[in-house]
């Protein structure tokens, strides 16, 4: 990489990264205390601005790409915004397969970058990026496709991407730096977010996860039938939830998977709202699902937080009833504005 290019590099690395570590200042159980790491206050703001710079890195060190290039991403809407903002100031021509059914603010915010959207059927969500891979990589060689969720493929499966998963390490040592922590609490999306601190973190910290109950994939593999016995119904069984970002049946995200083969979490919560609540009373007749930690409901002080933290807000609060005197840490994914506007219920 020529002085220059490593300059634009440098700039982008002192920018992005060393978010604030923030105590939570509302009602808190038990002697407890919870932090939130403010990802969102990257230049892009979300987490993925520190995944995007090093996969550029890395395209451009050792696999040949150049500024100019066609560069290929698939998101939910979280990381398209750090691919799209770092792609853009690199220098790159970005696209992006946008799963239908997506939040239409984070796709504005998406196309204000000047991107090419293309977007899959919203009833397939996620599941639709294989296959409009199948369709698409073949048909454009020149395009480079980043692929932040997965490695190359190893067997049957994927093996992880250690670019991202080595940049969510800087997480982990981030926080270790200013506090002691005993559990960090992570929503499960593709599961990087959790593999890769959980690797950093000392084995004194205990990681336990939370995603929504009508996904529960971790929960699932780390509880293999729990949920059938707990519910009645197989996770998936109803319609998809609104917690974008978080986990959702039908892709064998193998950061997930190695997370619970190597037993690095010690617990799995399930989160609900009340469609979920709605859609499992429907389908059951009972409501087990109320007895969850909900994300739709206000949290004074933390509006401007989009629904992955009020997740993790209302789970650490849970959790914090059953433990005395831990340093409890969630990340503060994104904002409030990059999710369309709902009302909230004042539990």
């Amino acid at each position: 990489m020529n002085p220059q290019r490593q300059q634009l590099y440098d700039e982008l690395a002192a920018r992005i990264g060393n978010t604030p570590l923030i105590p939570y200042t509302g009602d808190f159980p038990n002697n407890n205390h919870l932090f939130l790491k403010r990802e969102c206050d990257n230049p892009f703001g979300s987490h993925y601005d520190r995944v995007y710079l090093e996969l550029f890195r890395e395209f451009e060190e050792y696999r040949g790409l150049q500024p100019g290039a066609k560069v290929l991403e698939t998101t939910s809407g979280t990381a398209g915004t750090a691919f799209a903002g770092i792609g853009k100031l690199l220098g790159y021509e970005c696209h992006i397969a946008i799963a239908g059914g997506v939040d239409a603010a984070i796709v504005n915010i998406i196309q204000e970058q000047g991107v090419t959207i293309y977007r899959t059927a919203e009833r397939d969500y996620i599941n639709g990026f294989p296959d409009f891979l199948r369709e698409f990589l073949p048909l454009h060689p020149d395009f480079y496709f980043l692929n932040h969720s997965m490695g190359k493929r190893a067997g049957a499966g994927f093996s992880n991407n250690e670019i991202t998963l080595n940049a969510f390490g800087t997480i982990a040592r981030e926080i270790m730096q200013e506090i002691d922590i005993d559990i960090y609490m992570p929503a499960v999306g593709n599961g990087s977010t959790v593999l890769g601190p959980a690797r950093v973190f000392t084995a004194q910290t205990k990681i336990i996860t939370f995603e929504s109950v009508q996904a529960a994939v971790m929960y699932d593999q780390k509880y293999p039938s729990r949920y059938e016995d707990r519910f009645g119904i197989k996770p998936g069984t109803l319609p998809r939830h609104r917690l974008r970002g978080t986990s959702y049946q039908g892709i064998d995200f193998p950061h997930i998977r190695h997370t619970v083969e190597a037993d690095l979490i010690t617990g799995a919560m399930l989160v609900s709202d009340r469609w979920q609540d709605y859609y499992y009373a429907q389908a059951t007749g009972r409501d087990d699902f109320k007895a969850l930690p909900h994300w739709d409901q206000t949290f004074a002080g933390y509006e401007d937080l989009g629904r992955s933290t009020r997740a993790g807000i209302a789970c650490a609060i849970e959790l914090a009833k059953s433990v005395e005197n831990q340093n409890i840490v969630i990340l503060a994914y994104d904002k409030a504005d990059r999710y369309d506007s709902e009302a909230v219920i004042p539990y």
